[in-house]
């Protein structure tokens, strides 16, 4: 349970977040509220919210020089931050399965469960096949698959 100078603190952070339509100030009201629930003093209410307020500021201000602010009217598409999407190339691979004409509908969804992390021994039992099919199965698919993609995307 929080102390009653802990509450009146909060009530005061709140006054100053309505105050302000700042980003800045709006994360640091919100990290100094935390500081005061985790401490939960019995100091007076404007010391909680003074020494909150400023290490709050100072932990925000830190990160303000570690990822500088860029406006966005500045920036080419072309240059935007970031760093190339790992996954992007199973996203496109996947939607690839959902959409190619090459595939007959069984090989379709063993691919599919195979590209959501389904192995053979649990895809044997659930499509009522035995085990060694099962994987000749997977392999006649991802076989007509790599062909398949070879050609269709390798022409687009």
């Amino acid at each position: 349970m929080l102390t009653e100078q802990a509450q009146r603190a909060l009530i005061l952070l709140d006054h100053r977040a309505r105050k302000t339509g700042d980003l800045f100030a709006l994360d640091r009201v919100d990290r100094a509220k935390d500081e005061i629930i985790r401490l939960n003093a019995s100091a007076p209410a404007a010391f909680q919210v003074r020494s909150a307020w400023a290490h709050a500021g100072a932990v925000l201000r830190e990160r303000k020089t570690l990822v500088p602010a860029v406006r966005l009217s500045d920036v080419a598409p072309q240059d935007e931050p970031g760093g190339e999407d790992v996954s992007f190339a199973a996203v496109e691979l996947r939607e690839w399965l959902r959409t190619t004409p090459s595939l007959a509908e069984l090989q379709r969804q063993l691919l599919q469960n195979l590209a959501t992390g389904m192995e053979s021994d649990t895809l044997a039992p659930r499509l009522g096949v035995p085990l060694p099919r099962m994987r000749q199965q997977i392999s006649r698919a991802r076989k007509i698959a790599r062909s398949a993609y070879a050609v269709e995307v390798a022409t687009a």
